[in-house]
């Protein structure tokens, strides 16, 4: 299963996307790419994946410096990105289904709570699901509701 950050099995927040950094990164035989830094990802991969990124720090970071913690904690102790639905959804994580590519199917709607009025973030339990994390989709009012949700 193709992923970023720490291992699924370490991950305390795991962000499920439907597509992939196209940079060129080492991938292991796992299909895990090779720990690239945050702003590795950035660099090859420009403004959108910056985005992205700074939605899930501003999702991740306890401290008022999400811009900080992108940089240098992001992806490296505690959160994975999986680019497939995993097979089970492990109570002990928070999972962050992003987009309706990867929601559709998933949960049934009566079991899911609207965190919006207009029904964008959806919660059951610890599976969220979000907009796809860029600023049209998933702006900051909707990080604040994930945020309280979360707390």
């Amino acid at each position: 299963m193709l992923s970023i950050g720490c291992s699924l099995a370490q991950a305390n927040k795991v962000f499920i996307l439907p597509t992939p950094p196209k940079g060129e990164y080492l991938i292991d035989s796992n299909g895990h790419l090779a720990q690239p830094l945050v702003t590795d990802i950035i660099a090859q991969d420009g403004n959108h994946w910056r985005k992205i990124l700074t939605i899930m720090a501003k999702l991740s970071s306890s401290a008022s410096d999400w811009r900080d913690y992108r940089d240098t904690q992001l992806l490296q102790t505690s959160e994975c990105i999986l680019f497939q639905l995993p097979k089970s959804f492990d109570d002990s994580k928070t999972y962050f289904v992003c987009g309706g590519k990867m929601q559709s199917g998933l949960v049934n709607d009566r079991a899911l709570k609207a965190l919006d009025e207009k029904g964008l973030l959806r919660v059951h339990s610890n599976l969220i699901l979000c907009p796809y994390p860029d600023y049209r989709q998933f702006p900051n009012r909707l990080i604040d509701l994930n945020l309280a949700y979360l707390n």
